[in-house]
């Protein structure tokens, strides 16, 4: 208890919560796995932990970049972790196990399985440290005690995002063909709701054909492979609507590979979403026809924030949504560059300077979210 306490008045000592978004970041860490910041000298001892659910997928390395840029702002540590795949739920609770372990202040977690994490969130409650859900919602098994243990959670409207896309593209298609739908992970939350948003755009063409709906398991390889299966069943396939961009450039390989034509105006459409930037790279190429953008560099930063009001005690959302926009060769040009700054950042290591594009870029999301396309409830 002392040594929380102690934490606690650092924490006031450099003002965390007055820090504003658009704070300048700096400071710089030597360990590879966390991220300290603020103004130099002004770092606490507080330490946020993050477990993403890999390191391999541009859309959890944005939601940890924001989340280390939040620790840069606020001056507190975040220390992240990944597990490997999006399958590996054992391993992320063991990783969530082993951040408490060495005594993080709270504990943040994009769920690799909405039933099956449980027991990383009974860790966090047992040590009696705050827990913040984002990306993934988890299953309540807790009751009417349920924001004992799961307080807040941060994420976006994941079959909205995917309606919208979905119902643009069907439009821009004369509202039939016949379409794919590749789904990410069935147990995920995020999977099952944004295959939802697909259907429902779907089910308002009575025209358009699903010849095929596959779970690839939010995997490119598993991606191409299972389109290449399909297109031997089905070679007559306009669309091909996946649930994040990496089965999306899966699929764009199988079709290409069984003599396809891909994007243009006669090739076959596909789509993903995350804003993943060989997505982004795709579209500039004509190939991609659009991904959603759910925001997820405000979804770390949000996080992180949260966070640190939970260690002080203080209320926070118990839902926070960011906004989502459709991207495609319209507007590639004012996403891209967020795409290819973010690659070149090592997850796990210190931010450094931001550059002014980034701030920017931060701060048009923010100005999405308070003119009402994401909210707090």
């Amino acid at each position: 208890m002392k040594k929380r306490l102690a934490k606690l008045i650092s924490l006031s000592l450099v003002g965390v919560m007055a820090i504003s978004l658009a704070a300048c970041g700096g400071g710089n860490s030597e360990n590879n796995n966390s991220s300290a910041g603020g103004e130099k000298g002004a770092k606490s001892d507080v330490t946020v932990g993050i477990v993403v659910k890999t390191a391999t997928n541009a859309h959890f390395q944005d939601i940890a970049y924001g989340a280390a840029i939040a620790g840069e702002d606020l001056g507190v540590n975040v220390e992240i972790d990944n597990t490997a795949t999006e399958s590996d739920i054992e391993g992320q609770i063991t990783k969530c196990e082993n951040l408490i372990s060495k005594g993080v202040d709270a504990l943040i977690l994009t769920p690799n399985d909405s039933k099956g994490v449980s027991g990383a969130v009974e860790a966090a409650h047992t040590a009696g440290i705050p827990f913040v859900t984002v990306d993934t919602e988890i299953d309540n098994i807790w009751g009417d005690n349920v924001k004992e243990y799961l307080p807040n959670y941060i994420g976006v409207d994941h079959t909205q995002m995917a309606y919208e896309m979905i119902h643009q593209v069907l439009e821009e298609m004369g509202g039939k063909g016949n379409v794919v739908i590749l789904r990410g992970m069935d147990a995920a939350s995020s999977s099952q709701e944004r295959t939802a948003g697909i259907e429902k755009a779907i089910s308002e063409f009575p025209d358009v054909n699903v010849v095929e709906s596959q779970s690839a398991n939010y995997d490119q390889d598993t991606a191409a492979t299972k389109m290449a299966n399909i297109l031997q069943a089905h070679s007559d396939v306009d669309a091909v609507f996946c649930c994040n961009d990496l089965m999306a450039m899966g699929a764009i390989t199988a079709l290409k590979e069984q003599g396809k034509e891909v994007g243009g105006d006669n090739g076959v459409i596909v789509t993903g979403i995350d804003g993943n930037v060989i997505a982004l790279e795709s579209i500039k190429n004509g190939e991609l026809y659009a991904t959603a953008y759910d925001w997820s560099i405000l979804q770390g930063y949000y996080a992180v924030e949260q966070a640190v009001a939970l260690i002080n005690d203080e209320e926070v959302p118990e839902t926070t949504m960011t906004p989502d926009t459709v991207i495609t060769s319209e507007n590639i040009d004012d996403y891209l560059p967020h795409g290819e700054e973010l690659s070149q950042w090592k997850m796990g290591t210190a931010v450094g300077e931001i550059s002014d594009y980034m701030r920017n870029f931060i701060e048009m999301g923010e100005g999405l979210s308070s003119s009402g396309d994401a909210k707090a409830e």
